[in-house]
């Protein structure tokens, strides 16, 4: 249940679009699409007697590449439905969607606002030798806006700028009670994974 709110945090997550190193070889400002197939939002929720995983199974946004800016990502948007977050069990998935109020509140959002470079050539990264940010944003969770910060690894794939991290969020901090039912009390952090792959523009890709 609570784990659901973590997919919502997105965070950052999400914050890891500013990768895209080589990008500043487009002369242009470009909107870089989030290509759903090849991205993830994974989280954990911790209780007493076990944790429980899910995923966020629908997710749309776009990150915006500007080659006057180092690195060239510096923004970026990210919209994750909260009614198609699972836990894999239905039971708890209903539970879940009652406390998210996923009729008032159906989307939860990341707007990344600041990238700073901390290691790594962004301009050469790959899967192997990544380049490292600091990220920064503002999240919005059952209608609530929290600045939100992290780190995030990013590289370019082919035709594609890959960016990965994971992040902690609080849903106490986002007028979210803590689960209490009998013997099982749901952690208020949870704990949020995440890849997001982005489409290069095709004239760029080809290079």
């Amino acid at each position: 249940m609570r784990h659901s709110s973590l997919f919502t945090t997105v965070r950052t997550a999400i914050a890891a679009l500013l990768l895209g190193g080589a990008f500043l070889y487009i002369a242009s400002a470009a909107e870089l699409p989030l290509d759903p197939k090849g991205s993830s939002l994974r989280f954990i929720g911790e209780t007493m007697l076990h944790n429980f995983h899910g995923e966020a199974k629908e997710f749309s946004g776009n990150a915006e590449l500007n080659p006057q800016q180092e690195p060239p990502i510096q923004q970026a948007t990210l919209k994750f439905t909260t009614a198609r977050m699972t836990t894999f069990n239905e039971g708890r998935d209903k539970k879940m969607y009652e406390w998210l109020k996923v009729e008032v509140h159906p989307d939860a959002t990341f707007h990344l606002e600041k990238v700073r470079l901390t290691s790594g050539d962004y301009k050469a990264a790959n899967a192997q030798h990544p380049a490292r940010f600091a990220v920064s944003g503002v999240f919005t969770f059952n209608g609530v806006k929290q600045p939100i910060s992290g780190t995030a690894t990013g590289w370019r794939e082919k035709d594609r700028v890959i960016v990965t991290g994971e992040t902690v969020v609080d849903t106490l901090k986002y007028g979210l009670p803590q689960v209490r039912e009998a013997f099982l009390t749901v952690g208020t952090n949870v704990r949020v994974m995440y890849r997001f792959a982005f489409v290069l523009p095709a004239d760029y890709a080809a290079k």
